[in-house]
């Protein structure tokens, strides 16, 4: 899965979140503080502010990275403390809001609520192009109603293509996205599977996966 980018208080209020997102998949790192500079790794797929103890993330805080780092349409989490939650401005800005202290299943669960809301996806939906549908809560895919037979990874591409429609994606980005920055396979990778995703597409929706010349994919919604 992709890099996730932690903006905490300290170094072990970091760890601790760090270490969560780890176990389902993802590459932590830590913001650094000055400006204009980024986490290594490429563009994330998920930024965590981790609010101060007592007190919700704070106007300040939330200023301070939208400052320092373009998050565009990066999905974005906001960490509270229960005795310091308040409905405020910066909190109304983030994708999803998680309460301390919450359990793992739960941080799944939001950061999946808070990628699909940022992709204009809400958990459970289906997302369409024409009569090609792919259902985001039981991993299945059609076309006017006719059952599609991809394989998971297959699947993984098509969705995030769609979810992220009309953008172009670097096959190192996708591999990133998609496979995970663990993954050793090359950019052919992705190619093949594109080649897989757009035969079982069938003529009408495989010119919807296009090619552009020496960059990599996009999806046209």
């Amino acid at each position: 899965m992709a890099d996730v980018w932690v903006y905490a208080p300290d170094e072990a209020s970091a760890s601790e979140m760090g270490r969560a997102l780890a176990r389902l998949g993802f590459t932590p790192h830590r913001a650094p503080e000055g400006r204009g500079t980024d986490p290594p790794g490429q563009r994330p797929g998920l930024a965590v502010l981790v609010g101060g103890p007592g007190e919700p993330a704070p106007l300040e805080a939330w200023e301070r990275v939208r400052d320092q780092h373009d998050l565009g349409d990066v999905p974005v989490i906001f960490t509270v403390d229960s005795g310091g939650l308040e409905a405020s401005d910066p909190l109304l800005e983030a994708h999803e809001v998680i309460v301390r202290p919450f359990s793992p299943v739960e941080l799944e669960v939001r950061v999946a609520r808070a990628r699909g809301r940022a992709n204009g996806v809400e958990a459970g939906d289906i997302v369409r192009a024409g009569s090609l549908e792919l259902n985001l809560a039981t991993y299945q895919a059609a076309i006017e109603g006719e059952p599609i037979d991809f394989t998971y990874m297959e699947y993984e591409l098509l969705k995030f293509l769609m979810t992220n429609p009309n953008r172009v994606f670097p096959r190192e980005s996708l591999l990133n996205a998609v496979w995970g920055y663990d993954y050793y396979g090359g950019a052919r990778t992705v190619d093949v599977h594109v080649r897989r995703v757009r035969a079982k597409l069938g003529e009408k929706y495989a010119s919807r996966l296009v090619t552009i010349r020496s960059v990599g994919y996009r999806f046209e919604r």
